[in-house]
């Protein structure tokens, strides 16, 4: 493309030529209307011939181009005799501008609502957050000490207390009881977990058990408001967090067909 070393001489001497055709750009202009755009307002009013030498451009892109801008009411075009001249005056830029301005206002103002209506009335959009090792997971877990919901819990307090150690595990309760947050949780029936069950009331808990046969949790699953805390420590230790209204939902509907 060409380079314009007049146009500073026509606009301000403090703009670059590429600060003015970035500007252009960011107004909706092609790099190719930018610069003929800027060799109209450089030469003054000229057929499109003029321009189509000055800039090494075919007549015919030349004229294609022009009329595009005349037609976005960015260029004037007058007839004399057979030949078609072209003129800019930058205040119809300002005009045009303010015009698509007001019509593309008016027209969202329309289309939101209808756009409102196509999107499924029960959909909302994911947010996944991973978090890796066992500080990570430590943060992770401490998220359900912001819950304004009951906890939800498929729980493997074993791997929790193993891992994040006691007193985390301690002070996770001690804050989660201070709060005023309660939990229900569905636990292998263990050791562990008899144990813990033995302070259920003083710690705001329910514990239902189901039974070893029935298989093992490595991963501890916790669901609150929209959210679902996945908490593997088994072997490796990360975290992934789900905010989504559907996924919270379903995943509390499989907690409650398995509460007795």
């Amino acid at each position: 493309m060409r380079s314009w070393a007049r146009v500073s001489t026509i606009i301000s001497s403090t703009f670059t030529d590429d600060h003015v055709l970035e500007l252009l750009l960011k107004l909706g202009f092609t790099e190719k209307e930018a610069d003929v755009y800027l060799a109209l307002l450089e030469y003054g009013t000229q057929p499109a011939s003029v321009i189509a030498r000055k800039t090494g451009q075919p007549k015919s892109t030349i004229l294609f181009l022009f009329n595009g801008l005349v037609e976005k009411g960015y260029v004037r075009k007058a007839q004399r005799g057979r030949t078609q001249y072209f003129h800019v005056e930058v205040s119809d830029l300002e005009k045009a501008k303010n015009k698509e301005i007001q019509t593309a206002t008016q027209t969202l103002s329309k289309a939101i609502p209808l756009l409102k209506e196509f999107k499924a009335p029960y959909s909302s959009e994911p947010k996944v957050t991973f978090f890796e090792g066992i500080n990570g997971c430590k943060k992770a877990y401490s998220l359900l000490l912001n819950s304004q919901t009951e906890i939800l819990e498929f729980g493997v307090h074993g791997d929790l207390e193993a891992k994040l150690g006691t007193k985390f595990i301690d002070d996770f309760i001690k804050k989660r009881v201070e709060a005023n947050i309660s939990l229900k949780a569905i636990s292998r029936k263990d050791k562990i977990h008899k144990e813990l069950s033995k302070l259920n009331k003083q710690q705001l808990r329910e514990i239902q058990f189901y039974p070893p046969e029935k298989g093992t949790l490595y991963s501890s699953i916790a669901i609150f408001e929209n959210k679902v805390l996945l908490l593997n420590l088994f072997k490796d230790a990360f975290g992934i967090l789900i905010e989504n209204d559907e996924f919270a939902e379903t995943l509390k509907t499989i907690f409650n067909m398995n509460w007795k």
